[in-house]
């Protein structure tokens, strides 16, 4: 299975987005809401982390859906951005006759354009996966909508750049009026194909048989940049018990992500915990800096059992964090 770099159903971690509320743009049995981008709105995401596999591929899923796709073919769906924030790959639609998705990418600093003829719907969601890969000879990128591959790029590459940031939003839409809206969720970013996957959001709702830290826990998943819990003392457990999950039984990752700042004063490390049977499983610690950043564990197998993860696992396991010194 691949590694998850990053995984969210946040507005707290796309900032300028808004919550969606409308009924068809999310899975009301995997997460809450949608994430909505105003008009000609760019929202970027926290910056990724390498692979730990090194292995020089990312693939991009989520769904996507607008109200009324009137979009001008400079305008985004995604765009993957180096660290400077130049783009890498940007998709786009423009509805109508010979037209399409427009996949705009750049290599070794020149600029391509691929266009695949292909209807779209209003009010309705659609899956996408991109795939970005240096094998070692080429700069190769798949793009995928609802798994039918629409773009299949391959060119030789003297200097392969690696994706830093996924962006979401920007459109226009609306012959220019202002007022449609587009909408994001179940946003995966992994290091292996992300076709057929899907993303159930579980949030903090109770303190755990941890509760060292200070501030309410549900100030955890408020999607609220702003609030949070706080320590000044190292060695400050803190669990969580999280929302029931009630999806599929075969779960291929567990994902844990805090975003995370310290003060003057404040314990410079932490690390994740999960909980289970009365023991604790912890990562190795992590810098927390002075400015905001964020933490992600990607817990592939179960640690107590270094077995393939189970719903019935998460039944009972608390997830959190330590601080450290």
């Amino acid at each position: 299975m691949p590694n998850i770099l990053f995984a969210s159903n946040s507005i707290s971690h796309f900032p300028g987005s808004t919550i969606g509320s409308a009924d068809w743009s999310f899975d009301v049995n995997r997460v809450p809401y949608s994430i909505e981008t105003p008009y000609l709105t760019k929202c970027g995401s926290p910056p990724l982390p390498l692979s730990p596999d090194n292995t020089q591929e990312w693939w991009f899923h989520f769904k996507n859906g607008s109200e009324q796709w009137y979009l001008n073919s400079d305008d985004p769906i995604i765009e993957i951005v180096d660290v400077n924030g130049a783009r890498i790959l940007e998709l786009s639609m423009y509805n109508r006759s010979g037209e399409g998705y427009h996949t705009r990418y750049t290599v070794d600093g020149s600029s391509y354009t691929n266009t695949q003829s292909l209807p779209i719907a209003d009010d309705m969601m659609r899956t996408y996966d991109i795939m970005i890969k240096d094998d070692g000879l080429n700069w190769r990128a798949e793009v995928y909508v609802n798994e039918l591959l629409v773009e299949n790029i391959s060119l030789p590459v003297n200097n392969f750049i690696d994706p830093a940031r996924f962006n979401i939003g920007g459109h226009e839409g609306n012959n220019n009026t202002g007022t449609t809206k587009y909408f994001y969720s179940e946003i995966i970013i992994a290091d292996g194909d992300t076709r057929n996957a899907r993303l159930d959001l579980l949030r903090p709702v109770a303190v755990g048989a941890y509760g060292n830290f200070n501030g309410p826990v549900l100030s955890l998943s408020d999607d609220d940049p702003t609030t949070g819990m706080t320590t000044v003392s190292p060695d400050q457990n803190q669990s969580t018990i999280l929302t029931p999950y009630s999806g599929a039984t075969n779960i291929s990752n567990i994902v844990q992500i805090t975003t995370s700042v310290r003060g003057i004063n404040s314990p410079t490390q932490l690390q994740h915990l999960i909980r289970m049977s009365a023991v604790d499983y912890l990562t190795p610690s992590i810098a927390v800096p002075f400015t905001k950043d964020y933490q992600v564990t990607d817990w592939d197998l179960n640690p107590a059992t270094s077995q393939p993860w189970a719903a019935a696992d998460l039944v009972s396991a608390e997830f959190g964090f330590k601080s450290i010194a």
